[in-house]
């Protein structure tokens, strides 16, 4: 009697281990990268391939040797080493123009664009993520085909959660600090983990 009541609350002990175990949350990662498919999809091509405008220092532009550089190419390169963990030398740039990378999304010549606004006009074109920057008055925010909720989920926690609370004020120091020096103010730029603060 008392070994079959011990075999029974070692099975139950058993039970409740491994329940537990499987139901853990890593704290780093809500959800499974690659139970999304379009995240999944660029693991498995091993290249991210993000459009930015070209020419647009100080935020995206080739330097004299034909290096991208800027705040949101800064920005760029963490997407990569997120998604692609230490493989960053698989980010593509590709140059787009406020004319052409929606229809570059569509025609999935790329998977992330940066540079552009978060306005009602373009709100229907592409689904925008959290916003990373100021532009004047407007926001700008990652964007990615229409329908594409998983990678615009994707990103919105790398904005939210995963990068640093002070990742774009290191970026500022980084890419913009040299540009503007103290003639403006970094707030005025800079949205954290995509809040915007009036």
């Amino acid at each position: 009697m008392r070994s079959r009541l011990i075999l029974t609350l070692l099975f139950f002990f058993t039970i409740g281990f491994l329940f537990a175990e499987g139901s853990k949350e890593d704290t780093n990662a809500p959800f499974n990268d690659h139970a999304l498919v379009a995240v999944h999809r660029i693991h498995l091509r091993e290249v991210v391939r993000i459009g930015v405008p070209a020419g647009n220092a100080p935020f995206s532009y080739q330097d004299t040797k034909g290096i991208w550089q800027g705040y949101d190419v800064y920005f760029a390169h963490r997407i990569a080493k997120e998604i692609l963990d230490d493989r960053p030398k698989y980010l593509h740039f590709v140059p787009v123009t406020s004319e052409n990378w929606v229809e570059q999304l569509e025609s999935d010549q790329v998977d992330i664009v940066l540079g552009f606004s978060l306005d009602p006009e373009r709100g229907g074109l592409a689904e925008f993520a959290l916003p990373y920057r100021r532009a004047g008055e407007a926001l700008i925010a990652p964007a990615v085909r229409k329908g594409n909720g998983e990678l615009q989920l994707w990103l919105n926690d790398v904005i939210n959660r995963r990068i640093e609370t002070d990742f774009f004020h290191k970026d500022y120091e980084a890419t913009l600090r040299r540009v503007y020096g103290n003639t403006i103010d970094p707030e005025t730029v800079i949205i954290e983990r995509g809040g915007v603060h009036n």
